[in-house]
């Protein structure tokens, strides 16, 4: 795997400014009916971009359209919440580097595999074909059943509960599905990739003509380094069907239960333990946080820390290798992302120096508190 496919696979991450990365500008997205890109380009009339919806529900069994409304989850795929005659569904309409055909066959697969285990992710709603999805136009659609649920509550103990105990499930439910067209799309984060953005992030703000940034660049490449000797210990780690993108946005609740767990186009093979640190990362840092100029909030709280993982063991239990690889992955994911967000920002800002600081703040504290996250997961086990 070359480093631009991994840069590749890492931006597919960012979020918010993978379609900027990628020079996509959805100029519709305040719009309430979808058309193709193309289409929206070109400023078709509310009308018109109703009648897509329509062309495309032609395709389905699902009815005449009523109303659709925009979904704002999500800044990659453009979705859609339609009511038919006959109901309730949701239409996602795929970004163009989101349609591999074999990877989204392999993930209806896993959804089906999940539902096949009571696991609570979205069924599929084939088109009249029997296909899973349908491509139109050059466009590719599928359709889901409409889930009514509400959103993950941050103040909510049980919601925090449930996400963790969840994510463990879905580990244990995938360990034996393992398609081939998801163990070729690479890994996600690396010591590699975390250097090579760290050199684009150096060429783009000229770190090297400034003594200050050069000097914290080079304390962030020496974790790079350290990173690449503690990851080649970590060879022998469980891989599994990761889902890709387990965050509150795609947790949906009825009272303290989780009833759906959503959005599974960046799922893929990889270690478990990049899923787990991801949700660690995510559900134990703290909010707000003091962090300024980063993505992140802050350093992880270790009550959360520990609690998460308690929740987790009780459904899907970590081998020793695994214990010791959590610390390394969430500090190459915290460096990683944090650098490569800053390079979406474009020429050197003035607070280079602050933003940069930070980063290597993240990192500092992840490698020095490294022994105490595999203690508490140890603990977390036996507690479990």
């Amino acid at each position: 795997m070359n480093v631009a496919v991994r840069i590749r696979n890492l931006l597919t991450r960012c979020g918010a400014h993978y379609t900027l990365i990628l020079g996509v500008v959805k100029s519709g997205r305040t719009s309430i009916i979808m058309a193709p890109l193309g289409n929206m380009e070109k400023g078709l009339t509310r009308a018109a971009m109703e009648h897509e919806l329509q062309r495309v529900l032609g395709y389905y069994d699902l009815g005449e359209l009523r109303s659709a409304r925009r979904v704002k989850r999500g800044f990659v795929n453009e979705n859609w919440v339609m009511e038919t005659t006959r109901g309730r569904s949701f239409l996602k309409r795929r970004h163009p580097h989101l349609r591999n055909p074999d990877v989204i066959r392999a993930q209806h697969a896993l959804i089906a595999h999940l539902r096949g285990v009571g696991f609570p992710a979205p069924a599929i709603l084939p088109a009249v074909s029997g296909a899973s999805f349908l491509v139109l136009d050059g466009e590719l659609y599928e359709v889901q059943a409409y889930i009514e649920g509400t959103p993950y509550d941050h103040a909510n103990l049980a919601h925090f509960r449930e996400a963790a105990l969840t994510l463990g499930r879905y580990h244990t439910h995938v360990q034996s599905f393992a398609p081939e067209a998801m163990r070729a799309l690479g890994e996600l984060y690396s010591p590699e990739v975390l250097s090579t953005t760290l050199t684009h992030l150096t060429e783009a703000w000229e770190i090297e003509q400034d003594h200050d940034l050069a000097q914290t660049a080079r304390q962030l490449d020496a974790h790079a380094v350290d990173l690449a000797k503690r990851f080649a210990d970590h060879r022998a780690l469980l891989h599994l069907v990761i889902h890709g993108d387990y965050y509150a946005g795609n947790l949906l609740f009825e009272d303290d239960r989780i009833v759906g767990v959503v959005d599974y186009d960046k799922a893929r093979w990889q270690p478990r333990v990049v899923e787990l640190a991801e949700a660690l990362i995510y559900f134990a840092s703290p909010r707000p946080g003091h962090l300024k100029h980063l993505v992140y909030p802050g350093f992880l709280n270790w009550e959360s820390f520990a609690r998460f993982l308690r929740h987790y063991a009780r459904a899907a239990t970590l081998d020793e290798s695994e214990d010791h690889a959590v610390p390394d992955y969430v500090r190459c994911i915290w460096l990683s992302i944090s650098l490569q967000r800053l390079l979406e920002k474009g020429p050197r800002p003035a607070k280079a120096p602050e933003a940069l600081r930070e980063v290597l703040a993240l990192g500092d504290w992840a490698a020095a508190n490294a022994r105490r996250m595999v203690e508490v997961g140890h603990i977390a086990k036996e507690q479990s």
